[in-house]
């Protein structure tokens, strides 16, 4: 699929570079405009600049967390969705901590990232 999905682009946030270039390179290939940032504040800028259908969110990052990042998205983007991408014992916990759609688990299944993202990025 070489045609970009939607004009809107998916923003994935996550400190872990080998992560983040994954989840790039998956959604890319299934035709998604990736932007990518390795903090919150980063994020925040991408947001301001270029705001996303969706936002894939690692929990743990230094500087701005993922619950500090999602209480600072829902000031600026009211109605975005956000999946939490975490490797904690209890990713659930997590998304309700950060009041996301959705989680994964690290490690994830690219299956699993583009049935979610397909899923919220509408």
């Amino acid at each position: 699929m070489g045609s970009i999905r939607k004009s809107r682009p998916i923003l994935v946030v996550d400190d872990d570079h080998a992560i983040l270039d994954s989840e790039r390179q998956i959604l890319a290939d299934h035709g998604y405009r990736v932007i990518q940032a390795r903090d919150g504040a980063e994020a925040m800028h991408a947001i301001d600049a270029d705001p996303p259908a969706l936002i894939v969110l690692d929990v743990q990052m230094p500087g701005i967390d993922g619950p500090a990042f999602a209480l600072q998205l829902r000031s600026r983007l009211k109605h975005v969705p956000l999946v939490i991408l975490t490797g904690v014992a209890d990713p659930r916990r997590e998304a309700d901590r950060c009041n996301a759609e959705a989680y994964l688990s690290k490690p994830f299944a690219a299956d699993d990232l583009l049935r979610v993202v397909d899923r919220f990025a509408a």
